[in-house]
């Protein structure tokens, strides 16, 4: 790298050692010149060329890379002994008692060829990782010191697959390594002349991007030539994969000139990506380090009111349009500190998605909100519809343990939905797939949240055996001012009759929108107009109303 400062750099102790065992070379150096001159002192010659080469050795050990440089100067050093001893003796016709350090000299340059290449090659391995020969951490940090020594602009791109894990997991860590060969194999066509790609970890990818590309553009790019279909025989079968990626960016030197930050400013953009479900590409600000602790502390709180009872649930009605009979209810988890503050749900389940807490707390509503309507939905067709998280979903374990629930609780499998989102999908098409299949068999309705939200295809719509299509809140809201959004609405519930489902719109909170909603064939509606989350007393009200 031009103008580079060295990678290795030695302290000052280390140079003190050098020039130590430098200047002990050399003197021994001109030992084994007298010693070569005197008849009676030539057989002590081989003793001090040992020490010689020891010295020399010594050098390479205290600092692998200057040790060496200095080594070779040495190396010439003893190549000017020798061929003065060899001069002096033709000069004076007179025959060599020895040469001066003549094998020493052989002998070293053979052991320091196969130590440089030996060195170069460790080099490679500690900086390289082993499957996609990419950069590893280590090798990224110290490429990131270099060009923040030049004073270099360049970003940092972050990229995590999504649903690695699942995958590597399940098929393997040879279909694992296959997977991420491919990866970085689409990432270096697309950088390629604008940057360096390396890997973090096995899920992780990192870019060094020059500052004069567009960061964005870069990030859209590679994500996209990762999100297409990737295909990998196992066991002489064909394997359809389809990764998901987020990317957080840092800058040098807008946001820092510490490489460790860096990473660490992209890895924290990138935690942000995950979190928001509109943006797979998230840049950098300096605020986000406190959102950040907030996570910690949110994790904290979520442990604590699992093992505490803090939390709790809430129930919203859900009512046929044209009649306003009652179709059910949803479960809906609030959290509750003992100071009395409430924690939002939209703070505290995201923090819970980014790890396994949510397959405890899903766990929990399942087990709560079963049991406590059980003895109310025996011989009824009323439905109570619990959350399951993309987690969930892409375990191969779900279907059972809600089978554990039905059983423990006695409450009837006709009577439960299981509502999912389109992001699940995204996670694990196959496993999701299997298991909406295996909680319909058991006679469990599921239902398709947020949609028209979200980022599937059609065609992967029509093979979900769903019961139900929840229209998100968010395009409810204008269909009255905007002919746009209504003709929107219209279209996704006639498209979901056309699939053979129910359909529900969220958030009505209107009469214009209610009117709408019944004039195109809205089976259900949900929303503060007919009925607001209540605790299970006003429920049980409703129900005996």
């Amino acid at each position: 790298m031009k103008n580079a400062k060295p990678i290795f750099r030695s302290n000052s102790l280390e140079n003190i050692k050098l020039g130590l065992l430098c200047l002990t070379y050399i003197a021994l150096q001109f030992l084994t010149f007298y010693l070569g001159s005197n008849r009676q002192l030539a057989i002590y010659n081989g003793v001090v060329v040992c020490f010689q080469f020891f010295a020399a050795f010594l050098m390479i050990k205290v600092n692998a890379r200057r040790g060496r440089y200095i080594s070779w100067f040495c190396l010439g050093i003893s190549m000017f002994f020798l061929l003065r001893a060899i001069v002096g003796a033709i000069i004076a016709k007179r025959p060599l008692i020895a040469i001066p350090g003549f094998f020493m000299i052989l002998m070293f340059a053979l052991i320091a060829t196969l130590f440089s290449y030996q060195i170069e090659l460790l080099d490679k391995r500690m900086i390289a990782d082993y499957v996609t020969s990419l950069h590893n951490g280590r090798g990224l940090i110290l490429t990131l010191k270099n060009k923040i020594y030049n004073k270099e602009d360049f970003y940092v791109i972050y990229i995590e697959l999504e649903n690695f894990k699942f995958l590597n997991d399940n098929y393997g860590f040879d279909f694992g390594d296959e997977l991420r060969k491919i990866v970085t194999k689409r990432i270096k066509n697309l950088i390629k002349g604008h940057g360096l790609a390396g890997c973090v970890d096995r899920s992780s990818f990192m870019i060094i991007l020059n500052g004069d590309c567009d960061a964005r553009q870069v990030s859209a790019e590679v994500l996209h030539a990762i999100s297409e279909k990737i295909t990998i025989k196992k066991d002489e079968v064909d394997i359809d994969c389809f990764l998901s990626a987020y990317a957080g960016i840092a800058k040098c030197p807008d946001d820092t000139t510490d490489a460790e930050t860096l990473m660490k400013h992209s890895d924290i953009a990138m935690y942000h990506a995950s979190m928001s479900k509109k943006n797979r590409i998230v840049f950098y600000e300096s605020k986000m380090e406190e959102n950040l602790k907030r996570q910690i502390e949110l994790e904290k709180i979520i442990k604590k009111a699992l093992s505490s009872d803090w939390f709790y649930l809430v129930f919203q009605p859900q009512f046929s349009t044209q009649e306003k009979k009652l179709r059910g209810f949803e479960a809906l988890l609030r959290l509750r500190e003992p100071n009395g503050k409430n924690v939002s749900p939209g703070e505290f389940i995201p923090a819970a998605e980014k790890n396994d807490l949510i397959l405890e707390i899903t766990d929990w509503v399942l087990v709560n909100a079963l049991k406590t309507f059980a003895p109310l939905v025996k011989d009824t067709d009323l439905t109570i519809s619990v959350n399951a998280s993309s987690k969930n979903m892409e375990s191969a374990r779900f279907v059972s343990q809600v089978q554990e629930v039905l059983e423990q609780t006695g409450f009837p499998a006709k009577n439960l939905e299981i509502e999912i989102t389109e992001y699940c999908l995204l996670q694990s098409f196959d496993q999701t797939i299997e298991n909406i299949r295996a909680l319909r068999a058991m006679g469990v309705q599921v239902a398709l949240d947020d949609f028209g939200t979200g980022y599937s295809s059609l065609s992967y719509l029509e093979k979900l055996p769903i019961n139900l299509l929840k229209i998100d809140k968010s395009l409810v809201d204008d269909i009255e001012s905007n002919f746009k959004s209504q003709q929107f609405v219209n279209a996704v519930i006639y498209m979901g009759h056309l699939m053979g489902c129910e359909v529900i719109c969220e958030g009505v909170e209107s009469e214009g929108q209610l009117r709408l909603l019944r004039d195109n064939k809205s089976d259900f509606i949900q929303g503060y107009i007919w009925g607001k989350p209540m605790e299970f007393k006003n429920a049980r009200e409703l129900l005996d109303a």
